[in-house]
């Protein structure tokens, strides 16, 4: 979760979960620098060095026991001391005596400054706005501000045909949409989308080209999936505390809690019985783990399972239609492929991938998986009659955005029931798609002067 050069030179230091760790930038071992677990915000992110005269002094970093709940941090790498200074994420050095920050959303959009002393490392002001629209800043020795300015052109679903040629546009423009879940009944697409200026779950009507509002929340809700009857969605509600959430499809009732834990719950998976909810875990620094929970038919759900854990992340469960099989993502290897066993006995473990592979489905009669090798998705054959059998991953086609395996951020994919279709996301064309832009400002502090007192 980022990384920063030492003024000099010679050092870097990088986020890992709690920690901040420092290694030569010629190479060596990590050094601990910081293990922020027993902080009241036990998360460490996005380190920046402030400059120095010579001297160790300060570090600046982004705090946070969850996305919307970011604070600007600093430590003073003579002493140990830290602080903490105001709401932010990714904060940069200007020359001019402020810190660059984007707001504390985590999403980063919305550039703002907070007058900043490098002598007391403390703030000495109240942030204020630089560009609503500006992300992830950077800036020179000499005050060059640089950003990128996302603009609010949108995203859209669409379908691609297995040559990747895509078919027909559906549903309706988004910004941000990422994690599309197709129903059980093909007519409908649960997403979610940054349009309400939080993350939300959507659900696009597919026959009708309309869209519907399907969370509330404050918090930011993620990975959407269908339950087998296509009457309910459940969803991860963005903590603390983290919760898998189940809500009527067409919005109606409230939203009942499955699941909630201080531990993250990822991109949750029902079975095709409607017997079993498989999820991810995750609290940094530890690795990602796959578990369940048992449903019962009173809608109950019963304790958490532990299916897989390990050093290594497994993540992304995907269950097979007749929920004998369990095909998923790990990188024990050192790189990220995807491996299948028996569900829920864990047994008879068989690689899939062997060139790199996430984000992997099934085909509905089990037959067929599917995942992403960079920008390309693959296609296997499987029989699952008894032992599965694997053929050879075929190419299907290339297309950007695959690579993006999270949320709101325009990754994921799904595929039609006779795995003929696929739906991805892609930027909306024609008039409307403003591209992202770039932006240079010399003596950024200028337009503020006057504002800033």
């Amino acid at each position: 979760m980022g990384g920063a050069w030492s003024p000099d030179g010679e050092r870097i230091v990088f986020s890992s979960g709690f920690r901040l760790y420092e290694i030569p930038s010629r190479g060596g071992q990590p050094q601990l620098l910081l293990d922020a677990s027993d902080s009241p915000r036990p998360f460490s992110a996005y380190p920046h060095f402030l400059p120095t005269d010579g001297g160790s002094h300060g570090l600046a970093y982004v705090a946070a026991v969850g996305p919307t709940d970011q604070m600007l941090a600093v430590m003073d790498l003579e002493t140990g001391e830290r602080r903490e200074l105001g709401p932010g994420s990714r904060p940069v050095y200007s020359s001019d005596g402020h810190l660059i920050h984007g707001l504390a959303n985590g999403q980063d959009d919305g550039l703002q400054a907070l007058p900043f002393s490098l002598d007391t490392l403390e703030a000495t002001g109240q942030s204020f706005p630089i560009d609503e629209t500006g992300r992830i800043a950077s800036v020179s020795g000499d005050g060059t501000l640089v950003y990128t300015d996302r603009p609010a052109a949108s995203s859209q679903i669409v379908w691609r045909a297995r040559t990747g040629v895509v078919l027909e546009a559906v549903g309706q423009p988004q910004p941000n949409i990422g994690a599309p879940s197709l129903s059980p009944d093909g007519q409908r697409v649960a997403v979610s989308s940054a349009e309400s200026g939080n993350d939300d779950i959507w659900v696009h009507d597919l026959t009708r080209s309309t869209k519907t509002r399907l969370t509330f929340e404050d918090q930011r809700e993620f990975f959407p999936a269908w339950s087998p009857s296509g009457r309910e969605i459940v969803y991860q509600y963005e903590g603390p505390p983290h919760r898998l959430m189940r809500r009527a499809a067409d919005g109606t009732g409230e939203a009942v809690v499955l699941l909630e834990a201080e531990t993250r719950l990822l991109r949750s998976e029902w079975s095709h019985d409607g017997r079993y909810l498989v999820y991810d875990a995750s609290i940094p620094p530890a690795a990602t783990d796959i578990r369940y929970i048992e449903l019962g038919t009173d809608g109950e759900a019963g304790e958490p399972v532990m299916f897989l854990g390990s050093p290594a992340d497994e993540q992304f469960a995907k269950l097979s239609p007749n929920g004998r099989f369990l095909a998923y993502e790990s990188d024990e290897s050192g790189r990220y492929e995807i491996y299948v066993l028996s569900f829920p006995g864990g047994d008879g473990k068989r690689q899939v991938s062997g060139n790199g592979g996430q984000q992997v489905r099934w085909r509905s009669d089990g037959r067929e998986l599917y995942y992403v090798e960079g920008d390309t998705l693959m296609a296997v054959s499987v029989s699952t009659e008894s032992a599965i059998t694997l053929r050879q991953p075929q190419r299907l086609f290339e297309a950007p955005g695959f690579a993006i395996a999270g949320a709101g951020a325009g990754g994921g994919y799904d595929v039609s029931a006779d795995g003929e279709r696929f739906l991805t996301i892609a930027p909306v064309e024609g008039a409307d798609a403003a591209p992202p832009t770039i932006r240079i400002v010399e003596n950024w502090y200028e337009e503020f002067r006057d504002r800033d007192q």
